[in-house]
């Protein structure tokens, strides 16, 4: 019995060892943090640059967003506690000193022709369907490009903290958008912050996405908004 006794505290010992132990990052996630890089802007005039602003204000709706909700609402915006993937990014841009509303509506009113006409424009949800995301992204905001290549860098190093991704529709679903995340797995693909259906959370989901990458966005704009 004290035998087992020792064995039971030896083995307790050696895990409350190891979960103290810091976790050890891999050379690629070393050396792709060492190459995350920050805006030149900073809209909101916080002192933070806009990419990570982006991120801060995607990642602050944890624990807040707790409900995925695409209903139409009257006045465009949905409660707090609600949305859907599209709201994680207006809220965060709107974070973040962009009213995001406000411009894709704008954009739609200057050329309607390069918007999907079905199942209609309407003010009040426009700027909350990732076709219409994606479509003024592409237009008017730096594209880059959607291979993801696991453990290469050169690749990797050009999926960076609040970069913004859309996917093609999943068959019988919905399209979807996210917001890159500076977190990333120990073969430096990062993570995603995003709402999929139990409010807003970060998780890997970049490549194991259930749906092909349509765009892969930096906010840096082509043009001043």
């Amino acid at each position: 019995m004290k035998q087992y006794k020792r064995l039971v505290g030896m083995s307790l010992l050696l895990f409350l060892t190891a979960c103290s132990q810091p976790v050890q990052t891999t050379q690629i996630q070393e050396d792709l943090k060492a190459v995350q890089i920050v805006s030149e802007n900073d809209q909101d005039g916080d002192g933070v640059d806009d990419y990570t602003d982006i991120l801060g204000a995607a990642r602050a709706q944890i624990g807040v967003v707790t409900e995925y909700d695409t209903s139409y609402y009257q006045e465009g915006y949905p409660p707090e506690n609600k949305g859907a993937c599209s709201d994680v990014l207006w809220r965060a841009l709107e974070d973040s000193g962009y009213d995001f509303k406000a411009m894709l509506d704008e954009d739609i009113q200057k050329n309607k022709s390069d918007y999907p006409q079905e199942p209609g424009l309407d003010s009040n949800i426009n700027f909350r369907r990732v076709q219409n995301i994606r479509i003024f992204l592409d237009k008017n905001v730096e594209s880059l490009t959607t291979e993801v290549i696991p453990n290469d860098f050169e690749n990797l190093k050009e999926w960076q903290a609040g970069d913004i991704v859309t996917f093609d529709q999943i068959p019988g679903g919905l399209w979807h958008v996210a917001i890159v995340s500076d977190k990333r797995r120990r073969d430096g693909v990062p993570y995603l912050v995003h709402n999929h259906g139990y409010g807003v959370q970060e998780n890997d989901y970049l490549i194991d996405w259930p749906a092909e990458i349509t765009g892969h966005f930096r906010w840096n704009p082509l043009e001043s908004f």
